[in-house]
């Protein structure tokens, strides 16, 4: 099964979304084959912002100290509810468009999900500093990624296409917030739903799979029909 996700590492409903699929995955016994998809929710962001998550939020989307505390607080909860430590008082933002090229590195190299959750990881939970290039360097060396490669991506503009062809896929399917899953290219989800939602759609597209293989076309003699096996 083929799974295409679209998310941001930043996002923290894209992690607490990647995590709501695995427990799916693992809950249904479904194997997936996982495609990332870059995409940015803020292109324009700095390096690092130098100021704490709840101020970022405050000029970007013009909400109140309060308001913006309070959504803090939310996915917090959120994210504890499937196992996972949202540090949002330690958190960096920046800039993620070096991120995405590593990841596209890394998924070149057959550890895109690995990669994926390292960075979550480092930033929703260690409080590491996203866009800080050195930062990156140390974290993808420790997923792996040998060390010339990674100054190739970070010295150039390699992966840059690849970055910039996942969000132009992303606005030709209408997609304008993330996390945004697509299973087997048919069934779509949007947010970081139930983990019964991602269950049901798991084995939706699990017993389609299996009833096209259970039948067979068969054409003679100038007509065709679908045959059980």
């Amino acid at each position: 099964m083929k799974i295409d996700i679209w998310s941001d590492v930043i996002c923290p409903f894209c992690y607490i979304g990647k995590r709501k699929l695995e427990i799916a995955l693992e809950q249904t016994g479904i194997a997936a084959e996982i495609h990332w998809h870059s995409f940015e929710l803020n292109p324009s962001a700095p390096e690092s912002y130098g100021i704490p998550l709840q101020d970022v939020m405050s000029r970007m989307y013009g909400l109140s100290p309060n308001r913006a505390l309070g959504i803090l607080h939310h996915e917090e909860q959120e994210a504890a509810r499937v196992g996972l430590d949202f540090q949002w008082e330690k958190a960096k933002p920046g800039n993620t468009f070096n991120v995405h090229r590593l990841i596209h590195l890394a998924s070149s190299k057959g550890i895109g999900t690995q990669a994926k959750e390292y960075f979550l990881h480092a930033y929703f939970t260690l409080g590491l500093e996203i866009g800080n290039p050195e930062v990156l360097r140390q974290l993808a060396t420790e997923i792996g990624l040998a060390r010339d490669d990674i100054e190739a991506v970070l010295g150039s503009n390699q992966f840059s296409d690849e970055v910039r062809a996942d969000e132009k896929l992303a606005a030709s399917k209408g997609i304008h917030g993330v996390p945004y899953f697509i299973i087997n290219d048919q069934t779509e989800i949007s947010g970081a739903r139930e983990i019964s939602d991602f269950v049901k759609a798991l084995i939706e597209q699990n017993n389609r799979l299996v009833s096209t293989e259970e039948n067979s076309l068969t054409c003679n003699d100038g007509f065709c029909q679908v045959v059980k096996k």
